[in-house]
């Protein structure tokens, strides 16, 4: 990312210990309320862009999600068809009983055990990302439903609800979804809460190989933050989120595009930068801007 702030996510996406790096020249002085208000925006964002995208990747790499195929119901998902933050996970899929060839039904849970497991990175899951697909995947009106059951990321406790709907055409070369998430919550271990609600369109930009797909994401959110303050924010360029960032760089946020935050009627412009895998973010206040570093571990 070239002057953009670093995080989804994750993607993520999911910052356990953050540390704002500023430059002296031309400095903002950001108070402690704008480095949590902007930590805070970038951490639960994260969290469900990377739940998201391992459960797009689980649907990827299974046949029954496309065919309706209904051999060996309860399978196993193996992990070499998988990214290696599904390493220490166990992944099995379910049919549904209406599943058919022209209509796919059925559900996925990945499984990271009750005391959890740390992935080939050192992040360590606990609890459940449970999937239920329905339609082919990729096909126009198709639906994926991503829900948790216990499921924390580095001890942080995830909860809420997001559907995605396939919104493009049978013909679109990149698939275009609208995405809705309800009663997002997220639990930090000192007991501070942040709530989110969003919705969102995304553009999936799909490459040959799944690595090194990208997708684009416009929309807004609303919710509380961990001071207990309402905040809003809204997508004013389309937030580009990169899988080779999660994978290799456990970089789980959007590496270019812009969001204005606004808390307590304060409002602050986020810049991702101009698509490097790196966790600089450009912060703007009142017409002020300044180049920051956030760093630390999802």
């Amino acid at each position: 990312m070239k002057k953009g702030l670093i995080m989804k996510l994750g993607s993520a996406s999911v910052l356990t210990a953050v540390l704002f790096m500023v430059s002296c020249e031309d400095r903002l002085d950001l108070t402690s309320s704008d480095s949590k208000n902007v930590q805070n925006e970038a951490q639960i964002d994260g969290f469900y862009e990377d739940a998201d995208d391992m459960a797009s990747m689980a649907l990827i790499a299974d046949t029954a999600p496309l065919t309706g195929a209904r051999e060996d119901n309860g399978r196993g998902i193996p992990k070499d068809r998988l990214d290696n933050r599904f390493s220490c996970a166990t992944t099995t899929l379910e049919l549904a009983s209406d599943n058919t060839p022209q209509v796919p039904h059925g559900y996925i849970t990945i499984d990271f055990g009750t005391s959890g497991c740390a992935d080939a990175k050192g992040n360590t899951r606990k609890g459940k990302i449970k999937v239920e697909y329905k339609g082919r995947r990729f096909s126009p009106g198709s639906t994926v439903t991503t829900s948790f059951e216990n499921y924390s990321l580095n001890n942080v406790n995830i909860e809420g609800t997001r559907t995605v709907t396939n919104a493009s055409t049978s013909t679109d070369s990149a698939p275009q979804f609208t995405i809705k998430l309800t009663n997002g919550k997220a639990t930090w271990p000192d007991g501070t809460t942040a709530t989110r609600n969003s919705e969102r369109t995304r553009k999936w930009n799909r490459t040959a190989n799944p690595m090194t797909d990208s997708w684009e994401v416009t929309g807004n959110a609303d919710g509380t933050n961990r001071d207990k303050k309402t905040f809003s924010m809204t997508i004013t360029k389309p937030l580009v989120y990169k899988r080779e960032c999660a994978i290799s760089a456990r970089i789980f946020m959007a590496v270019e595009g812009t969001k204005e935050l606004t808390v307590d009627g304060k409002k602050i412009t986020i810049d991702y930068g101009s698509g490097e895998c790196d966790r600089k973010v450009t912060i703007t206040i009142n017409g002020v801007s300044q180049e920051v570093e956030v760093r630390g571990d999802i």
